[in-house]
């Protein structure tokens, strides 16, 4: 079975959790909705500044971009508890998530600034990159550096959610995980990511295209159902997405295996990196 098929597998079981407690679709939908609220209120507020002080611009901009970073995590946190209770059979609620993660208030404040420093250092090195040699050095280098930071980071909230570590031992957790049992982590989300764009960004896609073309009432309906489409299958996505890294996660931490998944499917899809590259000889 190749990697590919192995993460479309872990993607299959991954949704049939979803399907079965609906509870898990909420978290990416309030998170979603936090975003637009700080983005809108801090972001505008920042534009409008502007004009007259460009120090309170900088500084409302970044408590804002802070809180967007918090309630992202704050939401992801609560959803994986969640997604962990489902793995293990139970019914669960978005009441139970959100409880669960109020009380990691401090790891998840602490993780938000890590992600803001850490973006906000990227896209430094990306700008004087730009100015010293040229914008495909600089986008190259800051793709490269992006995926490292989230491949290093991937069990970052699973840790935080299961275990409640701070973010310096979530990030050593994970990156011990990763550099013990590095496997189909990665495929796996290449594997969800193309389910979701094949089944809603796609379509969502293509309706907002020809309501545009088309223009109207007619065209405004369908813009209307494109972007429920797209945003459906973020929402899909992000439930997915926590599934299978609980999963994933028990099982290279703790060789548990929960859920609708199988021994066999989790030891061919994260195995100890000396055996995944003797079974690619």
């Amino acid at each position: 079975m190749s990697r590919l098929r192995r993460g479309w597998a872990l993607t299959r079981e991954s949704w049939t959790i979803v399907r079965a407690d609906r509870s898990l679709l909420v978290f990416p939908i309030v998170s979603g909705i936090a975003a637009l609220v700080f983005a809108a209120g801090f972001g505008g507020g920042a534009i409008a500044l502007l004009d007259t002080s460009t120090v309170l611009a900088i500084v409302l901009a970044v408590i804002g971009a802070y809180l967007l970073a918090f309630a992202a995590i704050f939401c992801n946190v609560a959803l994986t508890a969640c997604a962990a209770r489902a793995l293990d059979g139970a019914d669960t609620t978005a009441g139970e998530g959100f409880a669960a993660a109020r009380a990691l208030m401090r790891p998840i404040a602490g993780w938000a600034g890590v992600q803001l420093v850490v973006g906000a250092l990227i896209t430094a090195l990306q700008a004087v990159l730009r100015e010293g040699a040229g914008q495909l050095v600089a986008s190259l280098v800051g793709s490269l550096a992006n995926f490292a930071w989230n491949v290093a980071t991937f069990f970052v909230i699973p840790v935080i959610a299961l275990e409640g570590l701070g973010p310096k031992a979530a990030l050593q957790r994970s990156l011990t995980v990763i550099r013990q049992r590095w496997g189909e982590g990665v495929a796996g989300t290449f594997a969800i990511g193309g389910l979701v764009f094949l089944f809603a960004f796609l379509p969502g896609a293509v309706l907002v295209a020809g309501g545009i073309a088309l223009a109207g009432v007619g065209g405004d309906i369908l813009i209307a159902i494109g972007v429920a489409v797209f945003v459906t299958g973020a929402v899909v996505q992000s439930a997915l997405m926590a599934v299978f890294k609980v999963a994933l996660y028990r099982f290279a931490a703790e060789d548990r295996v929960t859920g609708p998944f199988e021994r066999a499917q989790l030891e061919t899809a994260f195995a100890p990196r000396g055996r995944a590259r003797a079974a690619t000889i």
